[in-house]
């Protein structure tokens, strides 16, 4: 039996085959990104800045309520 993560995974790269080249494929996670909600200005921290990323990107995990990791980003 597959597991949730497993599933999504799958999801993901379904949606992501769908893209003739890479150029498509960048240009929908830049349009996912813009459907983020903001990221809290304490989340804005260096330990949260990606590095080596060509735009300052920030990611933040924590923990939710029934206990899964949720990452929040902003770029």
């Amino acid at each position: 039996m597959a597991s949730v993560i497993d599933a999504r995974q799958e999801e993901i790269a379904e949606e992501f085959a769908m893209f003739g080249d890479w150029m498509e494929k960048y240009e929908h996670i830049i349009s996912l990104g813009k459907e983020l909600a903001p990221l809290d200005d304490a989340d804005r921290v260096d330990d949260n800045l990606i590095k080596g990323c060509q735009s300052r990107v920030w990611l933040a995990a924590k923990k939710g309520d029934q206990g899964h990791v949720v990452f929040h980003a902003d770029s």
